[in-house]
C-alpha cells in the first residue's frame, strides 16, 4: 500500500504530460482537461489531506455512514486512474484529426437580418431568463423554470463568438454581449453552481481562443483557468455561510479561498467516490445503466407520473438529512460509472464516452467556422461539470438547457450558414507525427 499512491501519482502525471503534447501536437485541449481536472480531485486531493492540508467529508453526521479514512480513500483512487486512462485511450484512438485554427471573417459576409436576429434572441432569452430566476422562487418549484436561465450560457457564447468574429460593431450591440455575458455568470456563480461557473469561464477562453495556435491558445486557456479557480474557491468559501453577510465576508476572505484550494476542500470527488463504495454493492445493487435512463425520465414531471422513482442513491436510500442542508457530495464521473456496473461499469461506460466524445468533436468540425467555434466552447463548458459527475440527469439537463438558444440561432440561419461556409485554416508543422 505505501508504494500504491506514489504509483497512482506517477501515471496520472504521464497522462498529463501526453495531454500537454497532445494540446500542443493537435490544437486540442479535451485530453488536457480531462487529465488536469481528474488528477488535481483525486491523486492531489489525497495528498492534501494526508498532508493535514485539509480532512475528508465527515459522512458520519450527513449522510450516517462510516467515516472515510486515508485506507479508504487509497482504494477508491485506482478506480479512478483506471477509469481516466480508459476514457483517454478511447478518445485519443477514435480522434485522428488536428483541430483547425479558425479565421474570424465569416460573419461579415452576413446579411444583417443575422445579425439582428442573434441580438433579438438574446435580449428575449434574457428578459426570460431574468423572469424565471424570480419565478423559480416566488411562482413555481418547476425544474424547468429553475434551469431556465442557463439558456443564457449558450447566448453568451454565442455573442462573444459573434463578437470575434467582428458580427458585433455598434456600442450598443456590445453592451448587450457584455450584459448578457454578465447574467450567464451571475446566475452560476454559486454554491451549487460553481462547476459549471468554471465550464463557462473555460468555455468562453476556448471560444476566444480558437483563433490561434496552441502556444497563443495555451496563454488564454491558462488565464480562464486560473480566473475561474480563483472564483471557484470564492464561491466555495461563501458557501460555508447562510447569512448575506457572512457570505460577503467570506467572499473578502481570499486567504481562507486560497487554503481551501490548496486543500482541495471544492474538489472532494474522491470523498464522493468513497461514500459510492460504501453504497454499492453492499446497500444497493448496481444501477444497470438507469442513471443514464434516467436523462430521459427526468424532464417527466411528477404530476405526469406520481410514482416516478426517485434520483441518487442518497434519495433512494433516505441518507439526506434535512437538518444539515442541502448537501451533495459528487463522485466524479468514475464514481458514476462504478455505480452503474463496478470496475465493468467504468471500462464500458469510458469507452463509450472516450467514443462519444471523439464522435461529438469530429461532426463540430465540419460544421461551420462560427457553429463550431461556439460548439465547441459549450462542449468544454459542460465537460467541466461532466467530469465532476453526480447527478448525471441533472447535468444532461444543464447541457440542454445552455444548447437551446444555439441550437435555435443554427436552425433559424441554417440556409445562410451553409452557404458561407468557410474553411478553416491551420497547418501543423511537418515535424507532428500522425499519431500521437
Amino acid at each position: 500500500m505505501d508504494t500504491l499512491f506514489p504509483l497512482i501519482a506517477l501515471i496520472q502525471s504521464a497522462l498529463l504530460a501526453f495531454s500537454i503534447a497532445w494540446f500542443f501536437r493537435r490544437n486540442d485541449e479535451t485530453p488536457l482537461i480531462i487529465a488536469g481536472l481528474t488528477m488535481f480531485f483525486s491523486s492531489y486531493r489525497y495528498f492534501a489531506v494526508t498532508q493535514g492540508w485539509g480532512e475528508w467529508v465527515e459522512t458520519v453526521y450527513t449522510f450516517g455512514l462510516p467515516p472515510i479514512t486515508d485506507e479508504d480513500a487509497l482504494e477508491v483512487l485506482p478506480y479512478i486512474a483506471f477509469g481516466e486512462f480508459t476514457l483517454l485511450a478511447s478518445y485519443c484512438a477514435n480522434m485522428r484529426q488536428k483541430l483547425p485554427v479558425i479565421v474570424p471573417t465569416g460573419l461579415r459576409t452576413l446579411p444583417q437580418r443575422t445579425v439582428t436576429s442573434l441580438l433579438a434572441l438574446g435580449i428575449v432569452f434574457f428578459i426570460l431568463s431574468e423572469y424565471a430566476r424570480s419565478a423559480a422562487f416566488v411562482v413555481t418549484n418547476s425544474s424547468y423554470v429553475y434551469l431556465f436561465p442557463l439558456t443564457l450560457v449558450g447566448m453568451a457564447t454565442l455573442l462573444v463568438a459573434a463578437w470575434r468574429f467582428g458580427a458585433l460593431e455598434t456600442s450598443f450591440q456590445k453592451a448587450v454581449c457584455l450584459a448578457i455575458v454578465a447574467a450567464a455568470a451571475y446566475n452560476n456563480f454559486g454554491a451549487f453552481l460553481r462547476f459549471q461557473f468554471v465550464g463557462l469561464v473555460v468555455g468562453i477562453a476556448v471560444t476566444l481562443s480558437l483563433f490561434y495556435a496552441p502556444r497563443k491558445r495555451a496563454v488564454a486557456l491558462a488565464l480562464g483557468f486560473a480566473v475561474s479557480v480563483l472564483a471557484f474557491s470564492l464561491a466555495g468559501a461563501a458557501r460555508q455561510s447562510n447569512d448575506v453577510n457572512d457570505r460577503l465576508s467570506a467572499l473578502q476572505n481570499t486567504g481562507g479561498s486560497w487554503d481551501r484550494l490548496l486543500a482541495g476542500e471544492d474538489a472532494n470527488m474522491l470523498d464522493g467516490f468513497v461514500i459510492v463504495r460504501f453504497v454499492y454493492p453492499e446497500l444497493m445493487d448496481f444501477t444497470l445503466g438507469l442513471e443514464h435512463f434516467e436523462v430521459m425520465t427526468r424532464p417527466i414531471p411528477r404530476s405526469l407520473w406520481p410514482d416516478k422513482p426517485v434520483g441518487g442513491y442518497i434519495n433512494k436510500l433516505g441518507l439526506r438529512d434535512e437538518s444539515q442542508g442541502m448537501l451533495g457530495i459528487s463522485q466524479s464521473i468514475y464514481g458514476s460509472f462504478y455505480g452503474e456496473g463496478g470496475v465493468i461499469g467504468i471500462a464500458v461506460l469510458a469507452l463509450l464516452y472516450g467514443l462519444a466524445f471523439a464522435s461529438l468533436t469530429k461532426w463540430m468540425v465540419g460544421l461551420h467556422p462560427f457553429v463550431y467555434t461556439v460548439l465547441r466552447g459549450l462542449f468544454v463548458a459542460w465537460l467541466i461539470p461532466l467530469l465532476r459527475g453526480g447527478d448525471l440527469p441533472g447535468i444532461y439537463a444543464w447541457l440542454g438547457m445552455s444548447s437551446v438558444t444555439v441550437l435555435l440561432f443554427a436552425w433559424l440561419n441554417r440556409d445562410l450558414l451553409k452557404k458561407t461556409r468557410q474553411p478553416a485554416s491551420w497547418t501543423p508543422p511537418e515535424t507532428v507525427p500522425a499519431r500521437v
